[in-house]
């Protein structure tokens, strides 16, 4: 029963390294053999032989589980142990949470294997009275060819925040003033929605600017809500208020923060909350289009096509349980992963959609 147990509490690993190994990219990265050394004699192990390393142990880990003739099975146990030795949320015997092991698997790998990258495709076609965003958005994407990897090619996106002075927006003109916008640039490789709170907006047909997106029962939190949510306009106000450089003091302003170009491949948390774990119901699809929501599109439909769900069951705590769904690269079938059990799924809408 015990090792049942502790068997239990990383199952929050399994199924997020399921998810991860059937990322094709990804796979592929540490598959091909030229990139072996790269991983292996990575920045964190140039600098420091004695600090723990995590992209050699899965490098180790995608080659046994893509193995022509391997075992039925693979117990990660190198992986396991070099994450309980670097991350105390991940220690023996905790029940750790799917979502925190992703972003620090995610954030580690990359600064491992991050190198410089010549950047020449920056828009320049930005509005002459937005200089300063355009400056500011130089800047970024200046820091951020200093530390590129397989990682954020594939999961960073970049995100755009603004924040508009209510004191002196109404002053504003485009002969050369200073922008009572300010902008501001950074990257983004997960987009966690609290879905209390997205039901809770959807349901406030009081905002206007946003009751032409609610359609469909009010109990239901589709992914578009989602992303409208994300979104929206916060007032700061009170103790949040915003030095403004334009009339030089402390003003209420609109802050709004939107996708300004979508990451290869997307990963949405959908966090329920604590309580009843039924109490928002959540509405997906496999294919998901959000041309509406992302600034910078290089083609005029960005649409994602659904390959991995965890599922999170029961409530928080040693008694909660994490499940993958995942659709095959190899042959596009849906397959459960439950720890070491692997079952086909033959019914989307039955087996993870109302799972």
């Amino acid at each position: 029963a015990h090792r049942r147990q502790y068997r239990r509490r990383r199952c929050f690993m399994n199924s997020t390294l399921q998810c991860l190994s059937q990322t094709k990219g990804l796979t592929n990265y540490f598959l091909e053999e030229k990139n072996k050394q790269t991983i292996l004699n990575n920045n964190i192990a140039k600098k420091n032989k004695n600090e723990y390393q995590l992209s050699p142990v899965y490098l180790e880990l995608i080659q046994n589980l893509w193995k022509e003739k391997g075992p039925k099975y693979y117990a990660p146990y190198n992986f396991m142990n070099r994450v309980n030795a670097m991350n105390p949320l991940f220690q023996k015997g905790q029940a750790g949470d799917a979502k925190d092991f992703i972003i620090f698997v995610l954030e580690q790998m990359h600064k491992e294997l991050k190198k410089p990258l010549n950047l020449d495709n920056v828009n320049d076609n930005l509005p002459v009275n937005q200089y300063d965003k355009k400056l500011t958005l130089m800047n970024f994407f200046n820091d951020f060819t200093k530390e590129t990897s397989i990682l954020s090619d594939l999961f960073f996106g970049f995100n755009e925040t603004t924040n508009i002075c209510l004191n002196c927006k109404y002053n504003y003109n485009s002969q050369n003033k200073p922008n009572p916008i300010c902008y501001n640039y950074g990257i983004f490789n997960v987009l966690i929605f609290p879905l209390e709170e997205v039901k809770k907006m959807k349901n406030n047909m009081n905002l206007i600017n946003f009751q032409n997106f609610y359609q469909g029962p009010s109990n239901i939190v589709s992914i578009d809500d989602c992303f409208i949510y994300n979104q929206k306009t916060d007032l700061f106000t009170g103790e949040n208020k915003n030095y403004c450089n334009v009339c030089k003091q402390l003003s209420d302003s609109n802050y709004t923060s939107k996708i300004y170009i979508s990451p290869n491949v997307m990963i949405l948390i959908l966090n329920r909350g604590k309580g009843n774990i039924f109490k928002v119901k959540m509405d997906f699809k496999q294919t998901i289009d959000i041309s509406n929501y992302v600034i910078q599109k290089e083609k005029p439909r960005i649409i994602y096509n659904l390959y991995g769900v965890i599922t999170h069951i029961g409530e928080s705590g040693p008694n909660a349980h994490f499940v993958a769904s995942c659709k095959s690269p190899v042959d596009g079938k849906w397959y459960r992963y439950n720890d070491g059990i692997v079952n086909p799924i033959n019914d989307f809408q039955k087996e993870i959609y109302d799972y």
